[in-house]
């Protein structure tokens, strides 16, 4: 998704520790914004951000070049928690709320681990997409990385 067609605006992303470690947390800490050129194209905007979803896709090649085939999961864009991870959505004055908030910067703060012992060796790629519920994307981002697992 090219970055002038995303409706959220990033103006900071840190993922720490980097790279991402096996049988250990990291985190990853989004800010930023939905323009006002953007927001006056969205005629229900606050109800859209209540039911916006986040999905991820997980895909890799093993070490021995074997494809994992890609998986994803989907859950919505609130401040939850779902399996090994714990995601938390702030307002611009800092407030923790349940949902991204079209009024200001908003953070995006997520623990996360990745077990080890379920995972295999090899270049892993992370696709993380945000969006609407009409599909209208808010942010998308990929990260590619070698993961060193037990399996």
């Amino acid at each position: 998704m090219p970055k002038e067609d995303q409706l959220f605006q990033i103006e900071f992303l840190e993922i720490a520790p980097t790279p991402i470690p096996v049988d250990r947390i990291f985190f990853v800490y989004l800010k930023g914004e939905i323009p006002p050129p953007k927001k006056r194209d969205l005629e229900h905007l606050g109800e859209d951000l209540a039911n916006a979803t986040l999905s991820i896709t997980m895909d890799a090649v093993y070490q021995d070049g074997t494809p994992a085939g890609a998986r994803t999961y989907t859950v919505p864009l609130r401040t939850t928690s779902f399996g090994l991870a714990h995601l938390s959505i702030r307002n611009s004055t800092g407030v923790y709320t349940d949902h991204l908030t079209s009024g200001g910067t908003n953070d995006i703060l997520t623990d996360y681990w990745i077990p080890g012992m379920f995972l295999r060796t090899g270049t892993w790629t992370f696709e993380v997409v945000a969006s609407l519920r009409d599909g209208t994307c808010l942010f998308a981002m990929s990260l590619t990385q070698w993961l060193e697992g037990q399996l």
